[in-house]
């Protein structure tokens, strides 16, 4: 947890003391792994997209689980996926996340060069997540049946995470 809490401090400049008190919280509602006496928790590729969604989006402490709850339950636009739905379709937000951290850290040079000009949005107001691709396409992840083309507050504020600082920490970590 403390290489992690660094890691994301290097490279994207979340402060670690902040990240300790969302880290405990998510450790606390069992959504990260607790570790026990005499070893650490050991974080895998889906706990730290976790960690950071959950950092880079909730803005309140006490609102840290519920957040990360909702990272696993937002699809593509909102969709109400079925059971027969096709793979290629990112069933969550996080599944999304954990994608690009796989191929940041053993994909192809091209497909990492394409994760290295994402850009993720991760909104406060509301449960969001807008990957920006290089070719300037945007995928909103939402809760299912809420319409991602629609804001739902009247300011949108979003902690940003360059696709860059994202593969980065990956390799760093994995």
């Amino acid at each position: 947890m403390n290489a992690v809490l660094d890691a994301i401090e290097r490279h994207i400049g979340f402060p670690r003391s902040r990240g300790s008190s969302v880290g405990r919280r998510l450790q606390e509602a069992k959504l990260l792994p607790l570790g026990g006496p005499g070893y650490a928790p050991e974080l895998d590729q889906r706990d730290v997209c976790l960690l950071l969604a959950t950092f880079m989006g909730a803005p309140v402490l006490h609102e840290s689980p519920e957040h990360a709850r909702a990272y696993s339950a937002m699809t593509p636009g909102g969709a109400v996926l079925s059971a027969d739905a096709p793979d290629c379709i990112p069933r969550s937000a996080l599944e999304y996340l954990e994608l690009k951290s796989e191929i940041s850290i053993g994909g192809d040079p091209d497909a990492i060069d394409d994760v290295r000009g994402h850009r993720f949005e991760f909104v406060h107001g509301w449960r969001e997540l807008s990957a920006h691709t290089p070719e300037g396409a945007v995928t909103r992840f939402v809760l299912p049946g809420q319409l991602a083309s629609h804001q739902q507050a009247p300011h949108r504020v979003a902690g940003v995470v360059k696709g860059e600082a994202f593969v980065s920490l990956m390799k760093d970590l994995f």
